[in-house]
């Protein structure tokens, strides 16, 4: 009797070795506990029925071996390897999901959304498989999603950003982007599919940028903002630029070029039919007599082309200069015809200094005078004021430009003028100015 008993302390042996190897890899396999009863339970539960078993077949090696001690070392060993090795192939998943989980736990994240971005009247359909790509996953991280199937018609530079997940806080900063599309003016389909700059991205949205919530129009009170978005913008022919975006500061990252797309390529949900072509190019709201409030503006009309790769992005030396009539403290903001845009504080104003930049759409002046704030609104004319710069750098391309602004001390009339050197243009016919109290 007590031979048998040290062979059941030998199978209870065996069990509680097998429970430390299931124990030394449960970190692994606890990843998946969404349900009632967790996975990870029921390989506890066949280790303990094994041990009776483990118990009857060492009573058998022990009558066919005529009690031989060594056979009984051999099979109780079998035993554990044998145990071990169904634990490891068996959880070859949730290890695999484990690393990526404590690689993703210590990548850099930060709370954004993803958005695209059209030039005003030139809308695109986002086709399926769009998405900004994140090699580094982990099993419960945030997600982030480009909404298909919708026609997207936005000014350019402002993103139409969609839901994220906010469940475990941030996401994983981006390194890929695939983009596919459907541009209804071109009637044409493009595919991009290219590598992101990661490094470029974390840095700005580790760094942020200045931004003024309490309106004294200084550098030194205004708090470091962070971007919250990473837009796409898609324009005509192809071309894909991609800002960082947050508040009053968008920063252009990165300028693609998409390869146009047979529809044998697509799939059949993705192609879209010609009755659905002339339904958004005939959805045009009148309600208000301005371009920005229709869906489209330039049907019928020859489309431009690259002007969003080149001609908004191409820089000239200049800056802004404004009289004294009277402001105690002043501020810019900068809205560009690349789609970025930033702010000027006060002190930046006093030693504002050449250097080149793109051109301004508009522009944004916020002044405080007699104790009171005013905003005035400058919005150039865009084919006037790059000829205008055109004509003043024709000789020399990096030549410096003023733009001068001129108002007077009643607040009633203001003057802007495009200055150089050697010659000073009236931009008479190229901006409207409207100041009015904040």
């Amino acid at each position: 009797m007590k031979y048998y008993f040290k062979i059941l302390l030998l199978s209870v042996g065996i069990g509680c070795v097998n429970l430390f190897i299931f124990f030394s890899l449960l970190q692994f396999q606890i990843v998946h506990n969404s349900s009632y009863v967790p996975k990870e339970f029921f390989p506890f539960i066949l280790i303990l029925i094994a041990v009776p078993i483990q118990f009857l077949i060492l009573l058998l090696v022990a009558h066919l071996s005529k009690r031989n001690e060594p056979a009984l070392i051999i099979t109780s060993f079998l035993f554990i390897v044998t145990c071990t090795l169904l634990l490891w192939f068996t959880s070859a998943e949730e290890r695999t999901t484990y690393n990526n989980e404590q690689v993703y736990n210590t990548t850099e994240k930060y709370d954004y959304q993803q958005g695209i971005s059209t030039p005003e009247g030139y809308p695109v359909k986002l086709l399926s498989n769009s998405r900004f790509g994140i090699s580094v996953k982990g099993d419960r991280n945030s997600v982030t999603l480009l909404e298909t199937n919708k026609v997207y018609s936005i000014n350019w530079g402002n993103g139409d950003t969609t839901f994220k997940s906010s469940m475990d806080g941030g996401v994983a900063v981006p390194d890929a982007l695939s983009l596919y599309w459907y541009s209804y003016l071109e009637d044409k389909y493009y595919g991009l599919n290219t590598q992101l700059d990661r490094d470029k991205i974390s840095e700005n949205f580790k760094n942020g940028f200045k931004r003024d919530i309490k309106g004294t129009l200084t550098s030194s009170d205004a708090i470091n903002a962070k971007y919250n978005s990473l837009i796409a913008g898609i324009a005509p022919g192809g071309d894909v630029v991609l800002w960082i975006s947050g508040g009053s500061d968008t920063k252009e990252l990165e300028v693609f070029k998409a390869n146009e797309l047979n529809r044998s390529q697509l799939k059949d949900y993705d192609i879209v039919t010609e009755d659905a072509r002339q339904k958004v190019l005939k959805d045009t709201c009148t309600c208000e007599d301005r371009p920005q409030f229709r869906k489209i503006v330039h049907n019928d009309q020859p489309i431009p082309f690259g002007i969003w790769s080149h001609k908004y992005r191409k820089k000239f030396n200049w800056k802004v200069s404004i009289n004294n009539f009277g402001q105690s403290k002043s501020a810019l903001n900068f809205y560009y015809f690349n789609g970025e845009r930033n702010t000027m504080f006060n002190e930046d104003l006093i030693n504002f200094k050449f250097q080149e930049r793109v051109l301004p759409d508009f522009i944004k002046f916020v002044f405080t005078k007699d104790q009171k704030k005013y905003k005035a609104f400058i919005e150039f004319e865009e084919d006037k004021l790059f000829n205008a710069f055109e004509k003043l750098t024709e000789n020399n391309p990096n030549k410096p430009a003023e733009i001068v602004l001129n108002i007077n001390s009643d607040l009633k009339q203001a003057k802007i003028q495009l200055k150089s050197k050697d010659q000073i243009l009236e931009l008479k016919n190229l901006q409207n100015v409207k100041i009015s109290l904040n």
